[in-house]
């Protein structure tokens, strides 16, 4: 071994942002000369610094290094546990040397928070001013937040949409609240309020932030404002008490603004100032004399653009008129409706399963309705799930309707059985190995959702776990039956037979298939199985674990 290496202690803590250092001896133990490298591998390439990387030495010489980790004073450096593997490495004949290490990076605590806006107003038709405090961790772990405000005075409540919040090493979050005064005046001067936001962890005592902000509460009038609306009121009652009022007339219309051919849009208006009102469609009267407010339908008989006017009369002068345009298109054919798919991922599900309905549609279907719980399908899906309600037939049926109202339904019949939970998805036999009076078969099961297996050699029940593979010794023609209980204590059970006695040509065995269960049949001769290796590769003589036949 030319090269050996020792390190001065296998476990570094270090102050996030300082320096601490690790002893490194190595030593060539070779007759010649050597250039070793040095290199610290796990960690980040910023947190180690190795002033000299590469030294030389000579033979049966060692020389001490020190390589310093200093990971960076921010959120990157989190606090932990870091393990890493200092390597040296003979750059003359490849051989290398390593030793683990723990890098221990200390916590270091920096919470800041700010306000956003950092002065709110308050007015008469304003009843708070939202404020958003930003919290930053700048620490290296992770910190939960109690967010709080307060004023000197009391003069205001403070409302968090989360007064505590979860904040990861560098992670910063917004959080808004409303700011709400206790008491305002409709009528005095503005004031100022000075308000306090803390942001204090509750992970580390002593560790927390603050930052001020303002609300100016201003009345509804101050005196001043008050004498100038008066005075602006008054004007303007007299203005409008000398002016008389010309006519004016709304109009819109209910609905949609682009119509089919042939039917009807209906128009209402709203006058005031008038004692008449005429509507006019493309250049037609609809009504005249009509009352101040009012609707009228109107028929779309042309394509194109139907204009429809308005207009109020007051002493026999006319309001501007106005109108409304509606596009009218010619009706398209719209194709019946059609149920493309509507099947089940299965026809047969046992009591509590949930059957996926797969459906589709053609492009005339605006709606669908799967009955008889009267769910109204997603067009842009195809698949829902449900689950049958009784034992027996269920029948589902969807009904599909086109913009014409036209309707096309389809049915199918899912059957809930109230069968077993446990299942047997594996049970076989071996082909049978020895001869008369010696003969052995392997039984594999496999069972889900089993309370309790037997297995029933000619009757007789043995105990079982719920997957097995033993070998059986048999005599004469075996009945094996496995039966798998569920919690309900359901059973669910499967049958075959082995019959070593039944052959179709000498030197081979016929296996009896009877029941659900499966047996191997056998590709080549049988082996003689005090010589042959056992199952999975094992040696002669091997067994698999499991329950003994009867009379064993």
């Amino acid at each position: 071994m030319p090269l050996n290496l020792s390190v001065s202690t296998d476990s570094v803590t270090v102050e996030p942002g300082q320096a601490a250092p690790l002893a490194i001896l190595v030593e060539n133990d070779s007759t010649t000369e050597d250039t070793v490298e040095i290199g610290i591998l796990g960690l980040d390439g910023e947190w180690v610094i190795i002033p000299v990387s590469q030294i030389e030495l000579r033979p049966n010489d060692k020389q001490e290094v020190k390589v310093f980790f200093k990971p960076p004073r921010s959120s990157e450096s989190s606090a932990g546990s870091f393990p890493f593997v200092v390597k040296v490495r003979s750059l003359t004949n490849s051989d290398q040397r390593t030793s683990g290490g723990m890098l221990t990076i200390k916590p270091f605590h920096s919470l800041s928070v700010e306000l956003n806006p950092r002065r709110g107003v308050i007015t008469s038709t304003k009843q708070n001013n939202v404020f958003t405090a930003t919290i930053m961790n700048m620490g290296n772990s992770e910190h939960d937040v109690q967010l709080s405000a307060d004023d000197p005075e009391e003069a205001c409540t403070y409302d968090f949409d989360d007064e505590q919040v979860t904040l990861r090493p560098g992670q910063q979050m917004d959080v808004d609240f409303a700011v709400t005064p206790k008491k305002k005046s409709p009528l005095g001067s503005s004031r100022l309020v000075g308000f306090i936001v803390t942001a204090r962890s509750t992970s580390v005592k002593g560790v927390a932030s603050t930052v001020q902000g303002q609300l100016e509460i201003r009345p509804f009038f101050t005196p001043m404002k008050l004498v100038f609306a008066t005075l602006v009121m008054i004007l303007l009652g007299i203005f409008w008490l000398t002016q008389p009022k010309p006519a004016t007339i709304r109009l819109e219309v209910l609905g949609p603004k682009k119509v089919y051919q042939g039917t009807k849009v209906t128009v209402r208006w709203v006058a005031e100032n008038s004692n008449a009102v005429k509507i006019l469609a493309s250049g037609e009267v609809v009504q005249e004399n009509a009352a101040p407010e009012g609707s009228v339908e109107v028929e779309a008989r042309l394509l194109g653009t139907l204009k429809i006017q308005g207009v109020a009369f007051r002493d026999q002068r006319e309001s501007e008129p106005a109108t409304a345009d509606v596009e009218v298109v010619l009706a398209p054919v719209v194709p019946d409706p059609e149920i493309l798919v509507f099947k089940p991922s299965s026809l047969e599900v046992r009591k509590g399963e949930k059957v996926t309905l797969e459906y589709s549609f053609n492009a005339a279907v605006t709606k669908a309705i799967l009955a008889p719980n009267q769910i109204e399908l997603d067009l842009n899906l195809n698949t829902i799930v449900v689950e049958p309600s009784v034992v027996g037939d269920n029948e589902f049926t969807i009904v599909v309707e086109n913009a014409q109202k036209k309707i096309q339904k389809k049915s199918l019949r899912i059957k809930m059985v109230d069968s077993s939970l446990a299942s047997i998805t594996r049970f076989e036999a071996d082909p049978v190995t020895g001869d008369a009076g010696n003969y052995a078969t392997v039984i594999h099961w496999v069972t889900l959702n089993a309370d309790r297996v037997e297995l029933l050699v000619n009757g007789k029940a043995l105990s079982v776990e719920s997957e097995g593979d033993p070998e059986i010794p048999i005599v004469g023609k075996t009945v094996f039956k496995l039966r798998a209980l569920d919690v309900n204590g359901k059973v669910v059970e499967k049958v075959l037979t082995v019959d070593p006695d039944k052959k179709d040509d000498p030197g081979t065995v016929d296996l009896i298939r009877e029941g659900e269960g499966t047996i191997k049949t056998p590709t080549t001769q049988p082996v003689d199985p005090k010589t042959s290796p056992g199952k999975g590769g094992k040696g002669a003589g091997t067994k698999s674990s499991g329950p003994r036949a009867p009379g064993q």
